[in-house]
This record gives C-alpha cells, structure tokens and sequence, in this order.
C-alpha cells in the first residue's frame, strides 16, 4: 500500500494514543507497518504534468539505512529520509520545467470492509462490503487520509497543501483492493516537502467486535450454509457420506484417463506423462497410454486456510490451544501463533487429530467423485496418500528463495542466470532433488517458479550496478553491438566516457533505441535463464515434462517472454484470471510459442453473499462460480492445445487472511469446500457437468458450454 507527503503538522487524534508508524525504505518504497492495521507501501513519488499525465520515469533508487536517492530520466532526483515521530523529509532537485505534480498513491486491504471506515477531511465513511454504483468513495482537496480499522484503530497520513486526494473502490476494475492517490503541485520555491505517518489505538480501549466465529467463519455475515454449532458438524459425516456416496462419476482408468483412448486414438505408453499431438490437436497422455485431461485443485494440503493470530487476538471469538486437543491446527515452527480453522473443525468432525496422509487420501477420495483427475499446484504432502490412489500431481522444482536461490530486487521470482554462485545453486538443487523424483509415474511435470514477472528484466537489469552479474552482462552485450561508446551515447542518449563507465550507472530508456536494446537484452537474459533450468533439470530427469512458470496475463502477453519459454519447455502454465476466456489472446500466445500447448494454471471465481469472504472475481452465487467454471474449462478444452487446468484452491481462504501476509493476507472464497469443511454444493453441482463430460469436449466430439452472461462474453 502506498501513503503520503505531508507539511509537518500531522493530523492529530484527540485522547488517542498518537504513535510513529514503524518505517523503512525498501525496493518498491515507503514501508509502513502499522501492527494488526496492516503493512501498507508508499510507492516512491512519480511526477507528471499538467494534464496529469506521466513524465519522468523513475530508473534508479539507492537506499542506504532510513535514507534513498531516487533517480528519474532527464536528471530529475528525489531523496527521502526517516526521520523522528514518523516523519519522513523528501527533497526534489533537478526537476523538469514540464513537471507540474508529484504523485504519490497506496493500495489499501480489502479486509477494511470487514468493519473498517475512513476519514477525508469533513467527509466520513465505511468501506464497502461489496462493490458500489461508483467507484470513487473521495475525491477532493483534504488535508489528511484516515483509515480505521473493526478494532478502531487509525492509520493518519497528512499531506501537503492543495493536494487533490482520492479514494476508490478497484473492484470496479476486477481487483479487491481499495486505492488511495495524492496529487499535489509541484513548486519549485518548496522543494522539500515531509512527509508524517502516525497510527493510533481504539479511544478509551474499546473492545472490537470480532471478525471471526469459533468456526474459522465471517461473524459478521449470514448465508445458508453457515456452521451453527459442533453438532451441526458431527453430524455432516453421515449427510456428506450419502452425498458422496449418491455422485457417480464416469470410468477412467488408474490414473483418471480416458480407458480406451490409447487404441483409439493411436497414443504411446511410455510409463510417464507426455504430449502427442494427433492432427491439429494436442493430447496429454498418462503412464498408461491413455487420453488425459489434467483437472486439478491447487492447495490439497493445509496452505492458504492458515492465518495468523498473534497481534489481533481481538478478531476471534475463540481460539485454540496449542496444547492439548487441537495442538495439530497449528502450523508448525509458529509457536502458536498461526493457526487453521478448516483443521479444527476436521477435529470436531471426526475426532482425530490431524495428519496430513488421512487429510490427503480423504480429500483425494472426493476429488474424484467430483470428477477431479490430479493435484494442482502447491500440495507438495500427502505424497503416501497420493501413491496409494494412484492420483497424478504436478510438482515444483527447488528453485525458491526459501531453498538457497536469491532474487533479483524489482524482477519478482527471477534470479540472475549469469550469477555464477546462482548457477552452482541452480545446479546443486536440481541434483540433490530430481533423481529421487525421476521415476515417479505419477508426477505430470515440473513448474519452474510462480508467477515471475519477466517482463521487469528490461526495466531493471540496465538501472543495476556492477555487483550484479546480469549487469556487466547487459554491459558486455552492448559494446559487442556497438563497438565504440559514441555510437552507443548516440542510440541511447548517454554522454559516457566509456563502456566499462556504464557498469555502476544506472541507465534510463529514454529513446526508442534503448527500449529496443533492453527487450533484445532481456530476450539474451531469459534464454540463459530457461537454459540453465531446462538443460539441468533434463539431465536429473529425463521422463517428466517442464510446464512453464505459471505466468500471470501481463507477463505471458509479452512476445518476447512467450518466444523464449516456448524454445524450452514442454507444457506452458498460464495463471489467467478473467471472467470471459479470451481464445483469441490465447491462440496468439500459442502461436508466439511456436505452438506449445497450455495449461491455465490458476483461476476461480468468489461469491461474497453466501461465504462471508471477499476477494477475486466476484458472481452472485455459488451456482455462478460453477457455471464460471464450465464456461471458462469447456472453452478452453476445446481449443485443442489447453490440456489442464487448475481450479485455486480446494479451501476456502481464511477470513483474516493467509498466515504468510501477515495481516494483509488474501481472503477470498476461492475454495470448492468451506472453512467448516462443507463442499460448496451450488458450485459443484456445475462442475461435475464439466468433469464428468470433459473428454467428450476435450477431443472435440462434444460443443463447449457458453454461459449467456454479458460479464462473461469477450467483447
């Protein structure tokens, strides 16, 4: 999230305890963290001009302790300061006459529906539970932005005089988040400007309604389905045993593929998953020979239901001990502090403590009448469990921060292929992992990373200095195209003494030459990347495929990026939110790729009404997130290169947020089974349409399902 500029007065709070908000400068910008209000970053200034439109791009911050210099093109420069009672100072120089505005803008949780307010000079307001007629809930000149939170306390961010502020509500634009911005003019007599950010506690220690019932669920929502009481969950185990025993799903053979299909359709056994193409058509084959088509839930372990409970205790109307009979709740190595109420109320249900190999061959039995056929991603356990019923998965490969591969600041899941200490790193884990894994029949393929943003290598790698080996690559790369330092001062409007001068100076794109050279770079950059990954994990594994790096729309939608991947791996992965699916942005990513097929790696739909949970791409009903689906794998399956897809996740999101967030966490009713462990019965009823029936369309002997909904057509 992002906060602002302010003279220094700070709005004060009258018998409440005014406090500095804790404050450090990192990559993005201004780091707030305010307690149970939340960790909110205030993005570092852009500049525009006097139609408000952007001028000045930023290429490069240095941040040293509570101090940062930024640098814009065309010489343009700010330094900010931590200093004492939140009060951060911010001095412009070297300004360009076009700018008229500095700008400054913050993305706000939407957990601050759940109970939370605002205050914008005399104007007052809750956030809303659900998207409103408009979206703009402030705009207007004001001196201050107050956010409160269920518990009653106040994050205050002042700003300067004359500033323009706004307040809006982004699920206008298909994004749970609510966005604060801050213009105010530039004058180039003050340019020094501080900015103060202050929170605060409840007046008089009032005592905050809580979010969360002893269930894990919403309390301060209704809907049909809501858990009401232990014995209503006892006595699920014999209504959800007659449900389950009453869905009859089609045959399929022992690893969920179509039987038959291999004398059919002329496809190999080779004891692995693979793709054939047959035709104009593309075909993911199981171990057993036989037509597949990969329907998997992402998250079939506790992940996403863990929250954290430490520092807002006030939010739960009750909570467990870590000893006794609920100690298996609690994630472990958290001490307590993290807890899932989708497992206490398995506890209650079934009277056993949790273990993660009955939790998996449960959830897999389901998964099957549901006419699920594999585990999607993030559901690394259970491994026993999966073997036993022989039901596919997909895997990762061990290339996570957390496992010893760093990043690249500002490149979001990327690590520098030209790092020599990165490439030992790359090499060793590919080594240590993968052979033990070579041989597994049930693993589909290996995702690379999650969601890297690759289309930043341009914009970032140039700003970098010498310490980073991509930079001095990037640097080499350029004398061998240009030869001589005027030539290259001359595309890219620099005045360099020499190429070896380039390596600790950040670079801007400021001409067409240069963005040029930075996406060739960056195209150089992702080829080593995909090779190194590629070339090792095929050397340790020779029988499972690489299906991508499940990118999100703004990555894969970049030709370049799509270009490069589709020289490399087998399967792409594409992460696609969207209400309509859009087969035209698809089948031109298909043919960037040189005709890879796909899976759509991660998607679903929310219904705020009868969940108590927000978040996502919203519809009005559990029955609408089951026709989301069909409209969305139907279309998709019968394109003739989307092979899988996977529905994110198998549980609801917790309430106050995932445990690895903090208190900012997504919440979303993303799940296909509540909290409280009940299936979403609306919603699968709808699915099952689709995965009883999805080889009949898969192999094109079937039309898709086409919702008649106008959110769902691609105009």
């Amino acid at each position: 999230m992002k906060h602002f500029l302010t003279l220094a007065s700070a709005y004060l709070i009258s018998a409440w305890a005014l406090h500095a908000a804790n404050l450090s400068l990192v990559h993005d910008g201004l780091e707030v963290d305010a307690g149970s209000l939340g960790k909110f970053i205030v993005e570092y200034p852009t500049f525009s001009d006097a139609q408000q439109k952007p001028v000045h791009k930023l290429v490069e911050r240095k941040a040293a302790g509570k101090s940062v210099t930024i640098k814009y093109e065309d010489g343009a420069q700010v330094e900010m300061a931590v200093g004492q009672g939140g009060q951060v100072t911010m001095t412009m120089s070297s300004i360009p006459s076009d700018v008229k505005h500095f700008d400054f803008q913050m993305q706000i949780p939407i957990a601050y529906n759940q109970g939370g307010s605002w205050k914008m000079g005399d104007k007052t307001g809750d956030f809303p539970k659900t998207k409103p007629a408009s979206p703009h809930l402030f705009q207007g000149h004001a001196p201050s932005l107050n956010i409160t939170n269920y518990e009653g306390k106040t994050l205050t961010i002042a700003t300067p005089e004359f500033s323009f502020l706004q307040l809006a509500d982004n699920r206008e634009w298909n994004w749970a988040i609510f966005h604060f911005k801050s213009v105010t003019p530039y004058d180039a007599s003050r340019n020094t400007v501080t900015l103060t950010i202050t929170d605060a506690g409840p007046a008089g220690g009032a005592k905050a309604k809580p979010l969360v019932d002893s269930f894990g669920q919403s309390a301060r929502e209704e809907w049909a389905d809501k858990v009401k009481s232990v014995e209503e969950l006892k006595a699920d185990v014999a209504a959800e045993k007659k449900y389950y025993d009453g869905l009859q799903p089609p045959a399929r053979d022992a690893f969920g593929g179509l039987p038959g299909s291999k004398e059919k359709l002329g496809l190999k056994g080779t004891g692995f998953f693979h793709v054939e193409k047959k035709g104009d058509r593309w075909v993911l084959v199981n171990p057993a020979g036989n037509a597949f088509f990969h329907l998997g839930l992402c998250g079939v372990n506790p992940n996403d239901d863990y929250t954290l409970v430490k520092g807002r205790e006030s939010a739960y109307e009750w909570l467990p001990s870590p000893q006794g009979e609920f100690a298996s709740v609690f994630r472990p190595d958290s001490g307590g502090t993290i807890v899932s109420f989708h497992l206490v109320n398995q506890i209650r249900k079934y009277g056993q403590p949790y273990g993660i190999e009955s939790y998996t061959a449960r959830m897999i039995e389901r998964m099957r009448k549901w006419g699920f056929t594999s585990v999607g991603a993030f559901s690394e356990s259970g491994e026993q469990a999966r073997k036993a019923a022989s039901f596919p998965t997909v895997s990762h490969l061990p290339l996570n921060f957390w496992e010893g591969i760093p990043r690249i600041a500002g490149i979001h899941e990327t690590f520098d292929p030209f790092d020599e200490k990165t490439r030992a790193l790359v090499q060793k884990n590919l080594a240590n992992v993968l052979p033990g894994k070579a041989n597994d029949p049930l693993i589909i393929g290996w995702y690379i990373v999650n969601e890297p943003i690759y289309e930043q290598i341009p914009h970032i790698v140039p700003t970098l200095n010498g310490s980073h080996a991509c930079k001095l690559r990037f640097v080499q790369w350029v004398e061998e195209k240009y030869k001589n330092i005027a030539a290259f001062n001359t595309a890219w409007g620099t005045n360099a003494t020499s190429f070896g001068a380039l390596t600790d100076v950040g670079l801007a794109m400021q001409t067409d030459a240069a963005k040029q050279d930075a996406i060739a770079f960056a195209s150089v950059f992702l080829d080593e990347y995909m090779k190194l990954v590629c070339e090792n994990t095929r050397k340790h594994d020779p029988n499972h495929m690489i299906i991508g790096s499940r990118l999100q729309p703004g990555t894969i939608s970049h030709e370049w990026i799509s270009r490069v991947m589709g020289k490399y791996v087998d399967v792409m992965s594409f992460n696609y939110y969207t209400y309509g699916l859009d087969t035209g942005f698809l089948k031109r990513i298909y043919e960037w790729t040189g005709g890879k097929p796909m899976f759509l790696s991660e998607f679903f739909w929310s219904s705020p009404k009868d969940s108590g949970l927000e978040g996502g791409r919203d519809v009005n009903s559990q029955q609408e997130r089951g026709l989301a689906y069909r409209n969305y794998v139907e279309q998709g399956a019968a394109l003739g290169f989307v092979l899988g897809i996977e529905w994110f996740t198998l549980v609801d999101q917790s309430v106050t947020g995932r445990w690895f967030s903090g208190f900012d966490g997504e919440r979303s009713n993303s799940g296909v089974i509540s909290v409280a462990d009940r299936p979403w019965k609306g919603m699968l009823e709808e699915v099952m349409k689709t995965n009883y029936n999805i080889y009949k369309v898969y192999l094109g002997e079937k039309a898709p399902f086409v919702w008649d909904d106008a959110r769902f057509k691609v105009k």
